[in-house]
């Protein structure tokens, strides 16, 4: 089996006057994990269904191996799609599901059972042929799918959401089977999803999507830690949202007032302008109870306590500063200095320069 890269050149895709996809560029590396990752109506369906040649570009080119695929139908693209519902025949047994797709290529019988047998044993249901699909458990008919994916030796995988539909602790205990069959093939993923912790969990790189367009392209770490838009940072996440007025530059660093939040000094990766507006993005995760003492003179502030959420692992904190600008926190059991605040109490945050993070269109 041998991975293949994926390439989309300027591809876009039009029902009528809705641009489901407006053009872009994307590039998955042979044996990669990638993740199209955003909300409903984003796009990133339309975007698989046109790498799969279930549906039509409206313009340009997709590339699978180097090879130009864009006017090729799906059985000739060198590429498996696996659905949310796995997509199994409820009437076919679990391994003439697996052994379909050879079928379908014309291949002779006794090859056909010969690689069935051994894609049965590669996923831990060898003897089990004989079932159906009502017969298994999630994660069973999640490896014969995958199984009935992976036999024809697609150079790429396609799954569109396919732990989409499951509970959410089968839905990890999936996720983890999803990754190691990853690794164990070396094939290239190209997978769709909404769930942005999944994404985190699976992926080697993510591409968030908004309104038909990718908004930022990275390893997961890259995503989570700095977001570039303020749309990345508050879908992947809980995060808040500072915004401040730059005063002066120090270094490679800004000092930005930020009202009733008192002092901002954060990087500055791009130009900026004294008196210009910035945004910061702050993970609530990041946000610290400052143990004594008052007020830092940057990256701190006094607020008062509006609500107090129990998170089972933790606490949410949500706060108001003096002219109601809003700051949340989630502490661990143990990372809180005192007793837990209640509503109504002053306290002080403060955050480190580090975890600010510049946004770009806010």
């Amino acid at each position: 089996m041998l991975a293949k890269d994926v390439e989309l050149r300027g591809v876009s895709k039009r029902f009528g006057t809705v641009e489901a996809v407006r053009p872009l560029d994307l590039r998955v590396e042979a044996g990669e994990f990638l993740t199209l990752l955003g909300p409903s109506g984003c796009g990133k369906t339309t975007l698989l269904r046109l790498v799969a040649g279930l549906e039509s570009v409206t313009s340009g080119t997709i590339l699978v191996g180097g090879k130009d695929v864009t006017e090729q139908p799906p059985h000739r693209r060198d590429t498996g799609i696996m659905f949310q519902d796995y997509a199994l025949f409820p009437h076919k047994n679990i391994a003439d599901n697996i052994a379909y797709g050879l079928k379908m290529r014309g291949i002779p019988k006794s090859e056909r059972e010969a690689a069935t047998r051994d894609w049965l044993q590669r996923i831990g249901l060898d003897g089990m042929g004989g079932r159906f699909p009502d017969q298994l458990s999630g994660g069973q008919r999640q490896r014969v799918a995958l199984a009935r994916s992976l036999i024809v030796s697609p150079g790429a995988l396609l799954l569109d959401e396919p732990l989409g539909a499951l509970d959410a602790n089968l839905r990890r205990q999936l996720q983890g089977e999803l990754r190691h069959s990853h690794r164990e093939v070396g094939l290239t993923f190209l997978y769709v999803t909404h769930d942005q912790e999944e994404a985190i969990a699976l992926s080697d790189r993510i591409a968030v999507m908004n309104h038909g367009a990718i908004e930022q392209l990275g390893t997961p770490r890259e995503i989570y830690d700095r977001p570039e838009t303020g749309f990345v940072a508050r879908f992947v996440g809980r995060c808040n949202i500072l915004r401040g007025v730059v005063r002066e530059r120090r270094g490679e660093d800004v000092l930005c007032d930020a009202g009733s939040l008192g002092a901002l000094l954060a990087a500055a990766p791009r130009e900026v302008a004294e008196g210009e507006g910035v945004s910061f993005a702050l993970r609530h995760e990041a946000v610290h109870i400052a143990p004594f003492g008052g007020v830092p003179e940057v990256n701190g502030a006094a607020l008062s306590v509006r609500d107090v959420h129990f998170l089972g692992s933790g606490h949410r904190i949500e706060a108001v500063s003096s002219d109601g600008t809003a700051l949340a926190l989630e502490l661990g059991r143990r990372d809180i200095p005192g007793p837990l605040p209640a509503v109504g109490d002053g306290i002080v945050l403060r955050w480190e320069a580090e975890d600010l993070t510049m946004l770009r269109g806010e």
